[in-house]
């Protein structure tokens, strides 16, 4: 499903020395789908660390900083030489890795023609509990939200009526009354399948059929975001 952040990535990645790219957003918001999808299709190779899934990942930034010394610890554990010139580096659930956030400081301003993207989820919660330095002006941030209706649009294969809504609003012209019933139906569908990835899927999937839809993923979500809640809360009586 087409994501407007793409073309932000596509700009990104056509500058001469891009800074790391740092995306950020709450869980289940497709970051780490479209980050590797990025990845595979610009790069011939690419490196993928989840500092959430393996924390032993973190040692790679034990003792220095230094960026030499990062990349020498990543082409010993993956057994060969990285070719950087043809390898972008994907840093996964940074916030689990304080190290690493810091060490995109020092990427930025390595001479190596380096290129990383990271994405981080409740990073603001870390950076209050970070005892290293941010690395304020060396990182391009973006936040992805869940799917907009334009985008929910693209994914359901009406993007031709996405682009008319678009030039309408801004020409301030109205709609047959027809198209303007099909567009306000779709939006009813949008405000109750929401724009959470999966969920748009799958209701696209169900021939659009809101009594088909499958309101579990919704509430697993939401049983995931409390999960969170309690995993970063400090402890109140």
């Amino acid at each position: 499903m087409k994501r407007k952040i793409e073309d932000i990535l596509f700009k990104w990645n056509g500058e001469k020395k891009p800074l790391p790219f740092m995306l950020l957003g709450a869980r289940q918001t497709g970051k780490t789908y479209i980050l590797e999808d990025f990845c595979k299709r610009n790069f011939e190779h690419y490196v993928y660390l989840n500092f959430f899934e393996n924390a032993d990942f973190s040692s790679f930034f034990q003792h220095s900083l230094n960026t030499q010394h990062i990349l020498t610890n990543i082409e010993l554990y993956l057994g060969k030489k990285i070719d950087l010139a043809n390898t972008v580096f994907f840093f996964d659930e940074i916030q689990e890795c304080e190290q690493a956030i810091a060490s995109l400081k020092f990427f930025a301003e390595s001479p190596l023609p380096i290129k990383i993207v990271t994405a981080g989820s409740l990073l603001g919660v870390k950076l209050n509990r970070m005892t290293s330095p941010f690395p304020v002006g060396k990182v391009h941030i973006e936040t992805l939200y869940p799917m907009d209706f334009e985008e929910f649009l693209w994914a359901l294969d009406e993007t031709l009526l996405a682009s008319t809504i678009r030039e309408h609003f801004l020409t301030n012209q109205s709609f047959p009354e027809i198209v303007h019933k099909k567009a306000m139906n779709l939006y009813k569908s949008y405000l109750c399948i929401g724009g959470m990835p999966a969920s748009v899927k799958d209701f696209a999937e169900k021939q659009q059929d809101l009594v088909l839809a499958d309101n579990s993923i919704k509430n697993n979500i939401l049983t995931g975001y409390l999960a969170d809640m309690t995993k970063y809360a400090a402890n109140i009586d």
